[in-house]
């Protein structure tokens, strides 16, 4: 059996992600913006909502890993995420992503190797603007590096994203500790 979306379409990729709630996804809106503004241009991702990606599936089985994810996240505790001050990954020497830093990832990381595999460079992060050239990274990037910014959210849930035809949209929520 195929999985469809809502809209009807068979999906062909899920996106596990840690969704934070309306506030954080303006707050991160309104910082998106003010990098479309400095930049004088839009950017890749400019209008993605904010998210702290897991991992994506792309195979035939999508409903066993779906079963998976539900089988492991019963034993996992809600917790609480913190988010403070903007950062940014160095990629080489030409390109920059500036993010939201979550001060916390234990937990994060916690979950993305019970779920896909120990990986020590795995960086739970909200990304701003992804993969900028330095150019663009050097026009912005003053202005936004002392930005003071500080909140926090319950993650109870892992939410799963599903790609059929084009866009990403909701297909479910995966409770924590929920038996």
């Amino acid at each position: 059996m195929k999985l469809t979306t809502k809209t009807g379409s068979i999906v062909k990729e899920l996106s596990f992600i840690i969704s934070p709630p309306p506030h954080i996804r303006s707050d991160v809106f309104v910082l998106k913006d003010d990098v479309h503004y400095l930049l004088g241009h839009p950017f890749p991702g400019r209008y993605s909502t904010a998210h702290i990606s897991l991992f994506k599936y792309k195979d035939e089985h999508l409903e066993d890993i779906i079963r998976y994810v539900e089988a492991k996240a019963v034993y996992m505790t809600p917790f609480n995420i913190f988010v403070k001050n903007l950062a940014a990954f160095h990629h080489g020497k030409h390109y920059r992503t500036i993010y939201l830093d979550v001060i916390n990832k234990y937990p994060i990381r916690d979950i993305f190797e019970k779920l896909v595999r120990e990986d020590s460079h795995y960086t739970p992060h909200i990304t701003i603007a992804p993969m900028l050239s330095l150019q663009d990274f050097d026009k912005c990037w003053p202005h936004l590096e002392d930005l003071p910014y500080s909140q926090h959210f319950l993650c109870d849930r892992i939410t799963v994203l599903a790609r059929g035809d084009g866009h990403w949209m909701h297909y479910r929520d995966i409770m924590l500790g929920e038996d």
